[in-house]
């Protein structure tokens, strides 16, 4: 048998010489080692820092999420006579001025003052109980003509401007550059002949629309207000908003038109990446770490009272009182005169003024009954006219405390043009822009009746009776403490276990009542009043006021910090380009909040 070769067969056929040049570029092409490829591009993750905004009427708190504590800008702009809100071209306009904080919304007729006259009355037969329940010896009733008489006879020492005495002394603002606007305290302390009208958009909670200023022109003056404190305090160009997130803090009760209205601000006017609305209510118990809390947010014109169950805010419990720390400054001023002010020339309608009493408010005001007798006390007034520094000295005695309580009795407020209270959800107006919303709805059907008029007090039918049991006939024209609409927030409640919950949690929060006390006052008025049958397994009442040494004025602010880094709250975010598609129906499927 022919031997088979066991070569392979290609071998065979070829040329041994042609197999060998054939095997020698195989060998060069595994000597040769390709570059390394370039790594690849960073994928683009979006903007990771956010800008927490939380606007009030008299205050803007603004800030990075990574800041410890925000900017406190007060919500105030001043254009020039000869421009207009957000369009340098437009015809001049003059929008309307900001009144003092010292003055009252309507003429003060004799019967708010005998109204005013008989609730202090009430409220120092109050103070005097609970000064005997702590076993205080009530002060003299010579007392307050003491400090009336030397406050009469005291006259102001006089001296040269010294800007490295007191930081109270303000100078005018520079608008020598002929600015087109200013905001801040800036706009507060421009001169009488500066040429500029100072107002704030922002009033009662709800846009500072006037016959002489539309709303249109509000719009614009939110837009100028919130980038000018963004560029000077947080120091980001308007070039670069598009390079960040933003997330605002907004009250629990407000009209939906108004989320709208800021959505659009932020992403079609100011241009940021994305945006992320969300209640005071609920930021704050992030801020706290409370998972159930009854919020007490006392602001400077409101007061807002939401209880919170599980990250979720109860419509039936809001309340809202149209009172705040402005209104307390007022009773301090009134009280003071009474005193004989020293001060004889503070004027109600002057800002500077205003802001002078603020400032001896936030000072001498508190609620803590063992601090009693006379109290002496110094401040300054600069004459900026003429560079004169006037100091001052007075004499008080319980005008503090029956300030501050005055939120316990607010028929001493005077409220002469403005709802008391208002409970429930405030029913939205018909938005043709969400095809789910059922007011429009209702008004686009053929042959459909007249849609009635949605009533401002909603609560369940079932919880209300109960409510009222103790409060007495709750309505529109009824006046309660905030012992009391805290009591009716709670009563609101959908069980009794919750209730007791509740009562145990109370979150204060808010600038307008940061005096010192505030807890242990307002843990005896609402024990005075505590059901009985809410007695029995009621844990110890806690009522917070500076969660985690938090000011808190700035708690809500900081719970915006903190929904920013929550896993949950990723998918919420409204970028611009979904909002310039979809518009106002994104916050029907992405608010973190019942729509």
């Amino acid at each position: 048998m022919p031997r088979k070769d066991k070569r392979p067969h290609s071998a065979v056929l070829q040329d041994p010489d042609t197999l060998e040049n054939e095997v020698k570029p195989k060998q060069d092409k595994i000597e040769q080692v390709p570059p390394p490829l370039p790594p690849p591009p960073p994928q683009d993750t979006g903007p990771t820092e956010a800008v927490i905004l939380h606007p009030g009427s008299s205050t803007l708190h603004l800030g990075l999420a990574s800041d410890l504590s925000p900017h406190s800008v007060p919500h105030y702009i001043a254009y020039r006579y000869n421009s207009s809100a957000g369009d340098g071209n437009a015809k001049p306009r003059q929008p309307h001025g900001v009144s003092s904080v010292l003055t009252y919304g309507a003429e003060l007729t004799p019967d708010l003052v005998i109204q005013r006259k008989a609730g202090l009355s009430s409220l120092r037969q109050a103070l005097c109980e609970a000064r005997e329940r702590l076993g205080v010896v009530e002060p003299g009733k010579g007392e307050e003509e003491e400090c009336a008489l030397f406050n009469a006879r005291t006259q102001p020492v006089s001296g040269q401007w010294d800007d490295d005495a007191e930081e109270e002394n303000v100078q005018w603002t520079d608008v020598s550059s002929s600015p087109k606007y200013v905001i801040g305290t800036d706009a507060l302390y421009l001169a009488p002949d500066s040429g500029y009208r100072v107002f704030k958009p922002l009033r009662y909670g709800k846009l500072n629309v006037a016959s002489d200023c539309p709303h249109s022109l509000v719009l614009n003056m939110l837009e100028d207000l919130w980038t000018k404190a963004i560029e000077d305090f947080l120091g980001i160009p308007r070039k670069e908003f598009k390079m960040y997130r933003v997330v605002l803090v907004v009250p629990d009760m407000i009209d939906r038109s108004m989320f709208k209205e800021f959505m659009n601000i932020l992403l079609l006017r100011m241009e940021f990446a994305s945006a992320l609305l969300h209640q005071e209510s609920l930021c704050a118990t992030y801020s706290a770490g409370l998972s159930i809390a009854c919020v007490v947010n006392v602001g400077d014109e409101r007061t807002h009272i939401c209880c919170v169950e599980e990250g979720v805010s109860n419509p039936n419990t809001r309340v809202t009182l149209h009172y705040g720390g402005s209104d307390i400054t007022r009773l301090f001023y009134w009280l003071l005169k009474e005193i004989h002010f020293p001060y004889k020339g503070c004027s109600e309608s002057s800002l500077e003024d205003g802001q002078l009493v603020q400032h001896l408010k936030e000072t001498l005001c508190h609620l803590d009954p063992t601090i009693t007798g006379i109290r002496a006390h110094a401040f300054s007034v600069t004459s900026r006219e003429t560079s004169v520094v006037h100091d001052y000295e007075m004499k008080l005695s319980d005008q503090g405390i029956l300030a501050a309580m005055g939120v316990f009795y607010p028929s001493t407020f005077c409220l002469p043009d403005r709802s008391p209270l208002m409970f429930g959800q405030v029913p939205p107006p018909p938005d043709p822009e969400d095809l789910f919303d059922e007011g429009h709805w209702l008004d686009s059907q053929p042959q459909q009746q007249s849609r009635p008029v949605p009533v401002k007090c909603e609560v369940a039918p079932e919880l209300l009776p109960e409510a009222t049991k103790r409060l007495g006939s709750v309505h529109p024209g009824k006046i309660l403490g905030l012992d009391q609409a805290i009591h009716f927030s709670i009563d609101c409640a959908s069980s009794l276990e919750i209730k007791k919950k509740l009562y145990s949690s109370i979150l204060v929060v808010g600038g307008g009542l940061s005096f010192g006390n505030v807890s242990n006052m307002l843990n005896a008025r609402l024990q005075l009043k505590l059901p009985i049958v809410l007695t029995k397994g009621l844990e110890d009442m806690e009522i917070f006021t500076n969660p985690r040494d938090l000011d808190s004025s700035i708690v809500a602010w900081r719970g915006g910090a903190v929904l920013k880094c929550l896993d949950t709250c990723q998918e919420l975010w409204i970028e611009k380009q979904e909002w310039e598609f979809s518009g106002v129906r994104l916050l029907r499927e992405r608010a973190p909040f019942a729509w």
